[in-house]
């Protein structure tokens, strides 16, 4: 895969998720077996899940964040190709799976 092509779909990968974080992040996304923070405490009360889906989606918006300033500033390196397309991937895994972290220990947080 071409360096720019692989910039290009790191950075649309990053951005699909910020948008598909908005919804859970404003709360808009009712509890389900398929989208958002799922955990048998979010399954089971409506105000676990919309609060840590909420934060769960910020979490993601900002992983998506870090991702895209991380890709553009590594498409401005010298780095060979053997090195950047795999520090565009783990810009992109390693900041969602972050945020994925971060929303399922604040789930176990949420008091009933």
């Amino acid at each position: 895969m071409e360096t720019t092509a692989t910039i290009g779909l790191v950075i649309g990968v990053a951005v699909v998720t910020a948008l598909v974080a908005v919804p859970l992040a404003l709360g808009k996304v009712p509890r389900n077996r398929l989208y958002g923070v799922r955990t048998s405490r979010t399954l089971a009360d409506d105000r676990v899940w919309y609060d840590a889906n909420a934060y769960g989606g910020r979490c993601l918006i900002k992983a998506s964040a870090v991702t895209i300033g991380t890709v553009l500033i590594l498409s401005l390196t010298p780095l060979p190709r053997e090195v950047l397309v795999p520090a565009e991937i783990a810009a992109l895994v390693i900041p969602s799976l972050v945020a994925a972290i971060l929303a399922m220990r604040h789930a176990g947080r949420i008091s009933h």
